[in-house]
C-alpha cells in the first residue's frame, strides 16, 4: 500500500456469474484525494464499491448471492472509517426519517443547504431527488475516513449539485479520501484529482477527470484501429502470396501435361513447386493465426445513419399568460399557501430552437412540457400548438414510451422494412439479435437511443424530452449528444446535466419563482 494511501487496489479482477467484469485496475486514494471512477453502465463499478465495503470489517456489508470470482489485492488500514452512498435513492436504514436526538445542528444546516424539508416523512412519499438528498447528508453530517459515493448527483437539481459540490471541496480540505463514481462529466472534470475509466478496450488511469480518461481511450482506440489495419494488410499480402505460388504450380502442372514424358524436367519441376506451395500454405495458415490471435479488439463507433428530411420553419407552440397550480389533494412541494407552480408564463419555440429547461426539483420543468403535450390544461391563459408539426414526446419513464415488449415490434409502425430498421438501430449501437431482445433487458441508455432513433424515423420535426440522461453512462450521453446535434428539428430537453445543456442547447432557461429566466 502506497504510504498514507487509505485505499489500495492491485491488480484487481472481477467475474460475476462467470463473465468478466474488468481485469487488472489498479487504483490508490490518499487524504485530500478525489479519484473518480468511470465507465459503461454493467462495466463493474457499483460492484468495485460492494466489494470495498466488504472488506471494511466483520458484518459490515455483505456481497449478493451472485456467483462473484475476485482476483488481486484490496487494502483498508485498520481503523479506518468508511461512509457509502449507495447508487439506489432512498437506500436508508429506516423507513422513515424523523427529526429526532440525532438531527444535530449540521444536519439541520445540510436539509438548509440541499434544500430539504426537516419535517417527518415516510420515505415513500419522497421523490427520487428529494430520497438522494435525505442520503447524502445522512452521510456528510457524520465524519469518515473514506467516502465511496456511487453516482451521488443522479436525480439531484441544481441546487443538490451545487450543495453537494461544495461539500466534495470541502471534504478534499479536511483532507478525506473520496472514490467517486459518477457520469456528471462536469463535476469529474472540476474535482477529480484522478480518473479511473473502464471501458471494452481495457482500464485508462489519467491524471484529472473524465475528459482526460476520454482523451486516452481515444488515443489507445486510434492506435488499436492502426494496428488492426496493419496486421489486416499482413494477411492480405500473406493470403496473395499463396495465391501466387499456387498459381505457378497450375502452371507448371499444365506443362507437365501436356509435355507427356518428352519433357520429364517439367514433371520434377511442378511436382516440387506443387509440395512448396503446400509448405508454404501451411506456414502462411501459421502466421495468419497468430496475427489474429495479436490484433486488437476495436469496438465499433458511432455512425448515424437516418433519412434525412426537411423540416420548414414554423412555429411550434404559444403558452400566453399561463397560470397553473395543482388543486388540493394532490401532493407537490410548494408552499399550502400558494399552490400554483407556474405564474404568468409565456413562452414559444420553433422547428428551430434547441431550449434546455433547469431548475429545482418541484419548479414545474416537467408541468410545462405537460402543458405543451396538453396533458394538462391552464387555470388561466391559453396554450396552442401547431398541429401540423410532428412532435414527439419521450417521457422519463421510458416504459411508457414502447408500447410493445419487443424492441424491434415499436418500430413496426415506422413505414420501414425490418432491414432498414435494423440499419437504423444498428447506427446507434444497438446491433444483431440484440433488437428482438424484450424491452426489459436494455438499459435505459440504449432505450433512450432507441426512443429517440423511433422518434427521427417517423420524422419528427420537435422532441419534448424529460431528463433523457438521467441513470444514463458517458458514452450513451455522448451518443445522445451527437443524434440531437445532427437532428433537423427543434427540441425541448428537461436536464440537470450541465454538460450536456452546454454541448445542445442554444439557450438555456432557469424555471424558478413560477416562471422562466433565461441564462
Amino acid at each position: 500500500m502506497p504510504p498514507s494511501a487509505l485505499l489500495a487496489i492491485k491488480n484487481l479482477s472481477i467475474s460475476v456469474n462467470d463473465r468478466l467484469l474488468f481485469e487488472g485496475l489498479s487504483l490508490s486514494v490518499r487524504p485530500g484525494e478525489v479519484v473518480a471512477l468511470a465507465g459503461g453502465n454493467g462495466c463493474g463499478k457499483s460492484t468495485l464499491l460492494n466489494l470495498i465495503m466488504s472488506r471494511t470489517g466483520p458484518g459490515r456489508y455483505e456481497l449478493s448471492e451472485e456467483a462473484f470470482s475476485v482476483e488481486g489485492h484490496v487494502s483498508i488500514p485498520a481503523g479506518t472509517t468508511v461512509a457509502y452512498v449507495s447508487q439506489v435513492p432512498g437506500d436508508l436504514a429506516d423507513s422513515v426519517i424523523k427529526r429526532d436526538k440525532d438531527w444535530t445542528a449540521s444536519r439541520v444546516r445540510l436539509c438548509r443547504e440541499f434544500d430539504l424539508t426537516t419535517d417527518d416523512q415516510a420515505l415513500d412519499h419522497l421523490s427520487g431527488g428529494e430520497l438522494q438528498k435525505q442520503a447524502l447528508v445522512t452521510v456528510l453530517a457524520g465524519e469518515a475516513d473514506l467516502y465511496l459515493l456511487d453516482e451521488p448527483t443522479n436525480y439531484l437539481d441544481i441546487t443538490g449539485i451545487t450543495a453537494f459540490e461544495y461539500h466534495v471541496a470541502r471534504l478534499k480540505r479536511n483532507r478525506k479520501g473520496i472514490v467517486l463514481v459518477t457520469h456528471d462529466r462536469a463535476l469529474a472534470d472540476s474535482f477529480a484529482d484522478r480518473t479511473v475509466l473502464i471501458s471494452q478496450q481495457g482500464i485508462f488511469s489519467t491524471v484529472g477527470g473524465v475528459s482526460a480518461a476520454r482523451v486516452l481511450e481515444e488515443s489507445s482506440f486510434d492506435s488499436r484501429r492502426a494496428r488492426a489495419r496493419e496486421i489486416g494488410r499482413k494477411i492480405e499480402q500473406l493470403q496473395a502470396d499463396v495465391r501466387a505460388k499456387a498459381g505457378w504450380s497450375a502452371v507448371s502442372e499444365k506443362r507437365k501435361i501436356g509435355g507427356g514424358m518428352s519433357r520429364p524436367y517439367y514433371g520434377k519441376l511442378s511436382k516440387k513447386m506443387a509440395a512448396r506451395a503446400k509448405a508454404v500454405q501451411r506456414r502462411v495458415d501459421r502466421e495468419i493465426e497468430e496475427l489474429a490471435r495479436t490484433k486488437p479488439f476495436v469496438p465499433k463507433k458511432l455512425s448515424l445513419s437516418f433519412p434525412r428530411y426537411k423540416v420548414a420553419h414554423r412555429d411550434v407552440f404559444h403558452l400566453r399568460e399561463v397560470d397553473f397550480a395543482y388543486p388540493p389533494g394532490i401532493s407537490t412541494t410548494r408552499d399550502k399557501q400558494d399552490r400554483r407552480v407556474i405564474r404568468k408564463l409565456t413562452f414559444s419555440a420553433t422547428t428551430r430552437d434547441r431550449y434546455c429547461l433547469m431548475g429545482k426539483n418541484g419548479s414545474g420543468k416537467t408541468t410545462i412540457v405537460k402543458l405543451i403535450e396538453g396533458a394538462l390544461a391552464p387555470v388561466s391563459g391559453t396554450v396552442s400548438t401547431n398541429t401540423g408539426v410532428r412532435v414527439a414526446s419521450i417521457p422519463q419513464k421510458l416504459d411508457a414510451f414502447f408500447a410493445r415488449p419487443i424492441l424491434l415490434d415499436n418500430f413496426r409502425d415506422c413505414g420501414l422494412n425490418e432491414s432498414a430498421i435494423r440499419q437504423h438501430l444498428g447506427s446507434v449501437m444497438i446491433r444483431k439479435d440484440k433488437v428482438s431482445e424484450p424491452i426489459e433487458n436494455f438499459s435505459r441508455g440504449e432505450l433512450m437511443r432507441a426512443a429517440v432513433a423511433k422518434c427521427i424515423l417517423l420524422r419528427a420535426e420537435f422532441l419534448l424530452l424529460d431528463e433523457p440522461t438521467s441513470n444514463l453512462d458517458i458514452e450513451s450521453i455522448e451518443v445522445l449528444e451527437k443524434i440531437l446535434n445532427d437532428f433537423q428539428g427543434g427540441f425541448l430537453v428537461i436536464t440537470h446535466d450541465r454538460q450536456f445543456a452546454t454541448n445542445v442547447a442554444d439557450e438555456l432557461y432557469m424555471v424558478e419563482d413560477a416562471g422562466l429566466c433565461l441564462i
